[in-house]
């Protein structure tokens, strides 16, 4: 276990510095040589994002690490102090400290069990070809019917969008695709908090419609319903913008559904960046063959053992315009039935750029973060 523990700071000092809602890109080092990046959302006392060791290193290599990101979640108090987890691959991380000042993480990082204390620090900064983002969060539920204990309908909403940018087109053309990317819909206002209560106030509409009738002839049981619809981002420098949209929902039956929608923005024209950008000829077939031995790998499928055998829906795996990217590579995300059953969960498959050179465009769209 990885444990970061951060220097004691005066509590009535960082109280009155920390925002209740935010986003931070963070960057840094433990101990000035291993390169880390935090992407981190504060709602209220709840912290969350995701973190990555942009360059090769002993810590990644730990985890079985390639560079593809490692979501994080935990609490946050009023000065400052979290606790937050990161659980890849069953092998959990914590993160323990307190954000000093608004902007920095500063402490020690103590890998258990070697006795070896390395100083820690990341300052939240937005270089050229990155974005500051605000951050947007609602949560609510409404009753069923009106009486103790009735079921209810409960939904919690987290959203992020540009901040000040020497580019307004740039940054009114990305805040509208990202309110469509996060709504699933084409949307005429802009304004968040009206986008917020709208998706609520038809969510809590459908909740009672679909369920009073049926409430009354059965007598109540399991009609709780559940909404989550959480924004990430995984890539925020060198003009490139990823990001996902989280949504886990329940309406009854054996268990909820989670699912991801990627983006990929290239922030010098505020467009989406399709897959086709960024490779050239035929390069459908060579990312087909990468993708099918890494799931290979992944699920531990033995040579002359088909996927569709090992119970996937498909024998090779190709590209999805379900995408990301980091500053080392490009991840295929493939949410549930998508190419396997339910029970076998969703498939992120990594791949270094290092693997993709033959097929990259030269000077292409990812030009900048790949120097």
């Amino acid at each position: 276990m990885l444990v970061l523990s951060l220097a004691i700071i005066p509590a009535v000092f960082c109280q009155s510095l920390v925002p209740k809602k935010c986003y931070m890109h963070l960057t840094g080092s433990i101990n000035k040589e291993i390169i880390l990046e935090l992407d981190l959302v504060k709602n209220n006392d709840t912290i969350f994002g995701e973190c990555s060791f942009p360059v090769d290193s002993e810590i990644p290599r730990k985890l079985d690490n390639e560079g593809n990101p490692m979501s994080l979640c935990g609490k946050v108090t009023t000065d400052g102090s979290f606790v937050m987890t990161l659980n890849p691959w069953g092998k959990s991380i914590s993160f323990k400290g307190q954000l000093i000042n608004g902007k920095t993480l500063k402490g020690t990082c103590d890998m258990a069990g070697n006795g070896k204390y390395l100083p820690f620090e990341v300052t939240e900064k937005y270089p050229e070809g990155s974005i500051p983002m605000n951050a947007y969060f609602q949560k609510g539920s409404v009753a069923l019917v009106k009486k103790p204990k009735s079921p209810a309908g409960r939904i919690q909403l987290s959203m992020l969008l540009p901040g000040e940018s020497a580019n307004p087109i740039v940054s009114d053309s990305l805040k509208r695709l990202i309110l469509s990317r996060y709504t699933e819909n084409d949307v005429r206002i802009t304004d968040p908090e009206k986008i917020l209560n709208a998706i609520s106030q038809v969510y809590f509409d459908t909740y009672v419609n679909s369920n009073i009738d049926i409430y009354d002839k059965s007598g109540g049981q399991s009609f709780n319903w559940e909404l989550l619809n959480y924004m990430h981002v995984v890539q925020n420098n060198s003009h490139i913008l990823a990001f996902y949209v989280e949504q886990y929902a329940f309406s009854g039956g054996a268990h909820g559904l989670t699912t991801r929608r990627y983006t990929v923005v290239n922030l010098n024209t505020g467009k989406v960046i399709p897959v086709q950008e960024i490779f050239h000829g035929n390069y459908e077939s060579k990312l087909k063959e990468i993708l099918t031995q890494k799931a290979r790998v992944i699920y531990n499928i033995p040579a002359g053992k088909t996927l569709m055998e090992a119970g996937f829906f498909v024998d090779e795996i190709a590209p999805t315009a379900n995408f990301y990217i980091t500053r080392t590579g490009i991840g295929f995300y493939y949410n549930q039935y998508d190419i396997a059953p339910y029970s076998n969960g969703q498939a992120d498959i990594f791949i270094p750029f290092k693997e993709l050179k033959d097929i990259f465009v030269q000077n292409g769209v990812l030009k900048d973060l790949m120097r």
